[in-house]
């Protein structure tokens, strides 16, 4: 069957990290690391397992900065190569093992795809056992060893081919939702479980950096909660903008000027410019989302957020240079947050897949039309292009349709 896969080879990823850095489009070309391969589909690790036919699958911001060799090698230790992308998965059931339980051929499903201790068929770490699947301490052991998630281990495979495997805890019910809104179950649950997990309080003034996918999503996710205080959105294009107004933002700003003078304005708030030192402002958002985690945005973070406020970075941050003094000086809090765990919604403990897909089910969230662009596994130079040229292509979720 036919693949998208990324080979890591040290002098190639060197160079593609270069040319890209000037020039993103350039991680697409024969220099790259990114191909569509001829492979085998992946085996079931075992009899829990099923086989699932991709119907559509997303491209992820992680899946572009390692497309782009922006990721960071803290993670190397984790990874196995070559892996066939693609996390943001929906599909149907195929072939399914002796142990799979009710998860029968035809079933349309939504796929968590993370693996955690369970799905490598061992004993809970301490971080599984109290439902912080996320935060597993064993991705490298088990069945199916080195890859902490479908997506990224070569034993699963990933949504950008045919076929691929998942274990019977990864799946969920599909039924009743478009392929186009289904694919949403990742990057929602990547936005619900931070509000879910430091949910603003009475008093707050909440600013969302980033108005793409994970951005719009995040403010939805507020709005989902019940948080009827103000929001404001920091994008980069109109047309995110627009996005993030319908998620439910109050404000859009589509310059970092602009955020400034805004939290400047909030009552007692105060703007200061030292000689030699960026910009701040005293009195700003009391709470912050990063759904983008680049230097300028924490920069950005560091510099607005209110004394004794939170910056929780939902943003896949890597690298990064800062000047951290507000966060000692004013007693900041940054929290980091992965998507895969349990967190508390509508007044129980639960998994952050569970609750986002009820939000699917009942949010409204198929009217943002957040799917703007579907292409077939060989087209998939033109469908990485959209994903990384955003503005030229007016582009939120690009996905694939391995069909």
């Amino acid at each position: 069957m036919r693949a998208i896969r990324f080979h890591y080879r040290p002098v190639r990823y060197l160079w593609t990290r270069f040319a890209a850095s000037r020039r993103p489009g350039l991680a697409l070309g024969p220099g790259g690391c990114v191909s569509l391969d001829d492979v085998e589909a992946p085996a079931l690790p075992a009899d829990d397992w099923v086989r699932v036919e991709s119907t559509m699958s997303g491209v992820c911001g992680s899946d572009l900065s390692a497309i782009t060799a922006h990721d960071s090698f803290t993670l190397e230790p984790f990874g196995a190569f070559p892996f066939t992308f693609g996390h943001e998965n929906v599909g149907r059931v195929v072939e399914a093992g002796s142990g799979a339980g009710d998860w029968a051929p035809g079933t349309a499903v939504i796929v968590n795809p993370m693996l955690a201790c369970e799905q490598r068929g061992i004993e809970a770490c301490p971080a599984c056992a109290r439902g912080e699947y996320g935060l597993c301490r064993r991705t490298q052991d088990g069945v199916i060893g080195n890859g902490p998630m479908i997506g990224y281990s070569p034993a699963t495979g990933g949504g950008w081919s045919k076929t691929f495997v998942a274990h019977r805890s990864q799946l969920h019910g599909a039924d009743g939702l478009s392929d186009e809104l289904a694919v949403l179950a990742d990057p929602l649950a990547s936005s619900l479980r931070p509000v879910l997990l430091h949910p603003p309080a009475e008093g707050d003034v909440v600013l969302v950096i980033g108005a793409g996918t994970i951005g719009a999503l995040t403010v939805r996710a507020l709005r989902a909660i019940g948080w009827e205080g103000p929001v404001a959105c920091l994008g980069r294009y109109d047309f995110q903008l627009e996005l993030a107004e319908a998620a439910g933002a109050d404000h859009v700003f589509r310059r970092p000027d602009e955020v400034y003078r805004w939290a400047e304005s909030l009552p007692h708030a105060r703007a200061y410019k030292p000689s030699l030192a960026p910009r701040f402002v005293e009195g700003g958002p009391s709470l912050v989302f990063d759904t983008v985690g680049s230097e300028s945005t924490i920069g950005d973070s560091l510099a607005i957020t209110r004394e004794g406020g939170k910056i929780v970075v939902v943003g896949g941050a890597a690298k990064v240079s800062a000047d951290w003094t507000r966060l000692w000086y004013r007693q900041l809090t940054v929290a980091g947050i992965f998507a895969y765990g349990r967190a508390p919604f509508r007044g129980a403990d639960r998994d952050i897949y569970d609750s986002s897909i009820e939000l699917l089910r009942t949010d409204g969230i198929a009217q943002l039309g957040m799917v703007t662009h579907v292409f077939a596994l060989e087209e998939y130079r033109a469908a990485l292009s959209a994903a990384l040229d955003k503005g030229g292509h007016r582009s939120i979720k690009v996905a694939f349709r391995p069909e």
